[in-house]
Parts: C-alpha cells; structure tokens; sequence
C-alpha cells in the first residue's frame, strides 16, 4: 500500500524537490503551501497555510477522508531572518517563529489522532545546520531551528508508545530560493552594525548560491521513511558545515568563536 505523505511549504526549493522525487517513487504525495493549487505539480496540491489553524485542520481532514490515513508529515515551510539582534523587529521574529515553530506544532497536532488511531506514523522535521550554533546576525533564525530540534526530541519520547516516530534533518547551505524570501533587517547608514552585517550577509547569500543541491534530500527522505527504526538527526551539508558542528562541541568556547569571527571577517 502507497504511503500518504503531506509535506509543507511545497511550492518551491526544497519541499517542491522533495514531493516530486517520493511522487516519482510511487508515494501517494500531497503538497501544500498557502497558493499552490494554482500551480501545476507533478503531485497532488492542495492550499494549507501552517499559520492558520482552521486551514490545517481542513487540509489534514481532507486527506483522512480521502485515503483514511496519514503515514508521515514533513514539516518544511520555513522563514529565515537576517539581523543584528539589537535592530530586528519583533514583528518579523513572531512571524518567523510563527511559520518555523508554531507552524511546525500546529500541524504535528493536527496529524496526530490519526496516527494515534492507525498506531503508525512518522514525523520528519526540516531544521538546520544553523541550530547547532547561534551564528551572527541569524540569532533569529537559528533560535527557531534549534526549537524545531528540541521539540522533535521530546516528540520521540512521548510518540514512541504509540507507534509513531520522529526525526529532523539539519540541511547546511543549499541551493533554494531561501535568499529571496528572507527577512532582512534595513540598517541605517550610521548603524554600528552596517558594515559588518552587509559583509556577513554576503556570505549568507553565498553560503546558499553555492550550496549543495537539493535533490539530495528526496533519497535521503525515502530512505527514512523505509527505515523500521528513525534516528533522532540526519546531518546534510558541505564537509565544512558538518565539521563546524564538530569543533564547537571540542574546541575551548573562546577559541570557536574566534574561528567563527574570522569567517565572517568580524
């Protein structure tokens, strides 16, 4: 019997790429995003904003009906922020969390009875490289993803009785339309920050531009989803990133800093 899968934020970049691989293994795939069902998709579509309670519970109760199951969410919709600290917006930052960690609950909570039910599930969150580590001017953004990873902690614990597994993967820097889609904080031209900001956004930009490419991460997902047993994390980017995580855990805390502060130039 073909899996029934629900991945968000499926529109593009990484959840389009993923749908579309696990579609062409033969998984019965519905991705959502807040207007995808304009779009043509090589899977089933279907409109889903992760920010509206009421639009996830219709499109989660639309596929029970359908197919009377859900075997595993992906939680992929996302939203990165660049910025000082000091200068972000709350508004942006509630909005970020919104979308990566409340959006991420509200449909965990959504899919849940029904896996409960069918005594099977599987949850596969996409978090990031950058919650291993508070990176400068993406305190935002990585404080998100590191909540993503905790939550998925805990999830294993509570789900594992059940029958239902969770996981989340920490891609590093790939090639998404991510940069497009960023908030990014407008600094004066007197800012303290300026100079250094305009500098490490460059190689944030960079960091994406020249990433690895997404088409990575659909054999990965499938081989998850094959696996009789989930591990907690599944770690995906250039020898550097990984290594970086690395170091923090064994290099003295001043010296990683310095490493990290030479890399951006600070």
């Amino acid at each position: 019997m073909s899996k029934i899968i629900l991945i968000t934020g499926a529109s593009t970049g990484l959840g389009e790429t993923m749908a579309t691989y696990l579609a062409q293994k033969g998984f019965t795939v519905y991705g959502t995003s807040r207007s995808i069902e304009q779009q043509s998709k090589p899977f089933l579509t279907m409109d889903m904003d992760v920010c509206d309670e009421t639009s996830i519970q219709k499109g989660v109760s639309h596929i029970v009906e359908q197919h009377g199951r859900i075997d595993v969410l992906i939680n992929n919709a996302g939203l990165a922020i660049a910025g000082p600290v000091e200068a972000l917006l709350l508004a942006d930052v509630q909005r970020v969390f919104d979308t990566n960690v409340f959006g991420t609950i509200r449909t965990i909570q959504a899919v849940l009875p029904t896996m409960r039910q069918q005594k099977s599930g599987l949850i596969i969150n996409i978090s990031s490289i950058a919650a291993e580590a508070g990176l400068p001017f993406r305190g935002g953004y990585c404080a998100s993803k590191a909540a993503v990873d905790r939550l998925t902690e805990a999830l294993r614990l509570e789900l594992a009785s059940f029958g239902i597994q969770a996981c989340y993967i920490q891609p590093g820097g790939t090639k998404t339309d991510i940069n497009k889609n960023r908030l990014r904080v407008s600094l004066p031209a007197d800012s303290a920050y300026k100079e250094t900001f305009d500098r490490t956004y460059a190689l944030i930009d960079e960091s994406v531009s020249e990433g690895i490419e997404p088409d990575v991460f659909g054999p990965l997902v499938e081989k998850i989803i094959l696996s009789p047993q989930v591990d907690r994390s599944y770690r995906v980017g250039k020898s550097l990133e990984k290594f970086s995580v690395l170091l923090k855990s064994l290099l003295p805390t001043g010296m990683y800093e310095l490493m990290i502060r030479n890399h951006y130039k600070m």
